[in-house]
Parts: structure tokens; sequence; C-alpha cells
């Protein structure tokens, strides 16, 4: 699993380019351009969680507490969940808010992943 806190980050993630050019166009959308984007995560704190396709549930159980208390949040209390359409294998994007100021919590898996957070999700996933 990888976590990032920096929106500069997630282009580093390692995930197919067209899931990830599709992930930056979500991220991006509700703030417009890059820059605002960057500045909201750097002003609010916003965390994107890659659930990477070695991950299973005793991997993310070893993670920090407080990281699987987020992962648990977002698969209990989604905003929304989108499917990231991929040729090989669809991914989905979940985002929960955790913060008056709209600080938020996302969670990246490929559906194929069989993690909880992505058994949880799946069924709300919308393309």
């Amino acid at each position: 699993m990888k976590k990032v806190n920096k929106f500069e980050e997630v282009a580093s993630l390692p995930m197919p380019d067209g899931i990830k050019a599709k992930l930056l166009e979500h991220l991006i959308e509700p703030f417009g351009d890059e820059e605002s984007t960057k500045a909201f995560w750097d002003e609010v704190t916003t965390t994107l969680y890659l659930i990477e396709e070695s991950d299973n549930d005793e991997t993310l159980s070893e993670q920090a507490e407080e990281d699987q208390h987020f992962l648990r949040f977002v698969s209990n209390y989604p905003e929304w969940v989108l499917l990231l359409n991929d040729d090989d294998c669809p991914w989905l994007l979940a985002v929960a808010i955790v913060t008056m100021e709209g600080g938020g919590v996302y969670c990246c898996a490929p559906m194929n992943s069989p993690t909880f957070p992505v058994a949880k999700l799946t069924d709300q996933a919308e393309s």
C-alpha cells in the first residue's frame, strides 16, 4: 500500500498510465486546475491510499492504526465511488470527507483486489 499526502506525489504512484490519467482528472475536477488542487491539498489535510495488486487484508492490517482507521472510514462512509475503466482491469476510486474544512481520504485500488475496502466498495462503484 502507498500513502500520499501531497498532490504532486500522485503522479509517481505505481499504477497503469491510463488509470493514473483518469485518477488525476477526477482529483483535479472539483478544483478546476492542477495548481488549485495542489494548494487545497497543501492547506487542508488530504490523503490518498493506493491499494496495490500485491496487497491483501493481512498486509493492510500491518499498516499504522491511523491508516487502517481511515481505510475503514472510506469503506463505510464514502461520499462517492467511481469506476476507472481500463482494458486490463478496472480500478475504483472512493472518497470520504473527514474534516470540517473538506479534507478527504481517497482510496484507489484495482477491482480485482481481495482486500476489504474493495470488497465493501465494489457494489457502490459508478462508471
